[in-house]
């Protein structure tokens, strides 16, 4: 199974509940927080069956289901071989209660995409884009589900999707700057975009690497034309003897 970063996944889940003014999603945000800090603090396991013991008292409660689904969902980030499975058993449970209740199926999406099932990640994302239309992280997420299937062209478009409804989603700029880079070949888009990535999230070293990589490969371009091995029109010639090509600091 494809294991990714934890704190990729930790941010997906408060960015989940981190903008939202509504009493229910305010609790939410509160309760999403403390069972992170419960994991921080060595306390999960207690915290998970104050959960388990509530939804036993309240089956029908689609938040409690919501918030267990989540503690499951934490107590196995640190298995290298995890399913994730009691924690769609939850996020599925809550669903069925509550078909219209925000942010279940985006995180339906985050355990899908976890196990590899990108086809069901796509329309758990979808669903969520029907009940949220105007949340950025919905697309960003359609597009890494897009990205998993290899479908560069379609994980692009749902990436402007993203950054159009908030420009400061940092990872879709970043992800649509290694489109443009590894599959593109369009190193200027790519160093664009990483170069924005960088400014909205000065200290990730990631996006460094990539704008590094993106001058690596321009500086190569340039050197061909230089040579008189490759031939560029006037404006993106224009373009690359503008640039200035220096490789930005890592300090890892």
């Amino acid at each position: 199974m494809k294991r990714v970063n934890i704190f990729v996944a930790v941010l997906s889940l408060l960015l989940v509940v981190c903008f939202l003014t509504t009493a229910l999603a305010q609790d939410l945000k509160t309760k999403v927080i403390e069972i992170e800090g419960a994991r921080l603090e060595g306390k999960l396991d207690t915290i998970t069956k104050r959960y388990e013991g509530l939804t036993k008292e309240n089956p029908d409660d689609p938040v409690l289901h919501y918030l267990l689904g989540i503690a499951y969902l934490y107590s196995e980030f640190d298995i290298k071989e995890a399913t994730f499975d009691k924690a769609l058993k939850e996020f599925t449970r809550a669903k069925t209660i509550d078909p219209k209740m925000k942010y279940v199926n985006y995180s339906l999406g985050i355990v899908y995409w976890y196990r590899g099932e990108y086809e069901s990640a796509l329309d758990a994302y979808r669903a969520e884009i029907e009940i949220d239309p105007e949340y950025g992280e919905n697309y960003y997420n359609l597009g890494s589900a897009y990205e998993g299937l290899k479908e560069w062209d379609k994980a692009w478009s749902q990436y402007i999707i993203a950054i159009d409804k908030d420009p400061k989603i940092h990872r879709a700029h970043n992800n649509l700057g290694t489109i443009a880079l590894n599959w593109k070949g369009d190193y200027f888009r790519a160093l664009d975009a990483f170069k924005t990535a960088m400014e909205l999230r000065p200290n990730e070293v990631l996006y460094k690497k990539n704008y590094n990589e993106a001058v690596r490969k321009l500086k190569a371009l340039k050197e061909s034309v230089d040579k008189g091995e490759l031939t560029l029109d006037a404006g993106k010639l224009k373009k690359l003897n503008s640039l200035d090509l220096k490789e930005v600091e890592i300090n890892e």
